[in-house]
């Protein structure tokens, strides 16, 4: 899938250590997690969405004017999707805890002895002194991850799928309720094996950084 990282010339260096630290990394540990806005006339930025590169893209009709959207907290690991958590737009970072409380804690309770490590992004609700706290509070092991860096993340394809899903033949959607129920039973009928490819594909991810010299990849 096609994502815009607006990498600069400090972030490229930073990816590199990341990608050489972490190769060997056993991924099938790592619970994704990402937010993402749904519309009800379509998915955002271009009529054109990606789901990925072997792909043709799929075009999406839009209407001419603005309608409602869904904010989603997500997360999956090679065993399983996560509990959906459907969020405000402009979650704060006692709301982000609530959905890690409610969606990612039960999920690391049950495999406590499996040291499952959390990926999230740099938002500013991840990265806050509350929240961090509360990722120590829980216990909770979590991974150092490099900024500008959505072509590394697996949930973002995952995403992609689920976008070509739901829009289906330009489908739009009337209610936000109708929206929530689309993107809940497209997220539930995920096969465990999508993600296990999803989840395979880290190493070579990690390797183009390296061949890129810390460029953009094509993920």
């Amino acid at each position: 899938m096609r994502k815009a990282s607006r990498l600069t010339a400090r972030h490229k260096p930073l990816r590199l250590p990341f990608a050489s630290e972490n190769i060997e990394r056993d991924w099938t540990k790592v619970v994704f997690s990402d937010e993402k806005k749904f519309n009800l006339d379509g998915p955002d930025g271009s009529k054109f969405y990606w789901r990925d590169l072997c792909k043709s893209p799929v075009q999406f009709s839009r209407r001419n004017f603005g309608g409602g959207s869904v904010m989603v907290w997500g997360a999956f690991s090679s065993e399983c999707t996560l509990s959906l958590a459907f969020v405000s737009n402009r979650m704060n970072s006692e709301e982000y805890q609530n959905v890690l409380e409610n969606h990612l804690l039960p999920f690391l309770e049950e495999r406590r002895t499996e040291a499952f490590v959390f990926q999230e992004n740099n938002a500013t609700i991840h990265v806050s002194s509350a929240t961090k706290s509360w990722l120590w509070r829980y216990n909770t092991n979590t991974l150092d991850w490099p900024a500008c860096s959505p072509d590394l993340n697996p949930i973002e394809n995952l995403c992609g799928i689920i976008v070509r899903r739901i829009y289906a033949n330009n489908r739009q959607f009337n209610t936000v309720n109708e929206l929530k129920d689309a993107i809940s039973r497209a997220w539930m009928e995920i096969h465990v094996t999508v993600l296990q490819n999803l989840i395979g594909s880290m190493r070579r991810r990690l390797f183009e950084v390296g061949t890129r010299h810390g460029e953009s990849i094509d993920y």
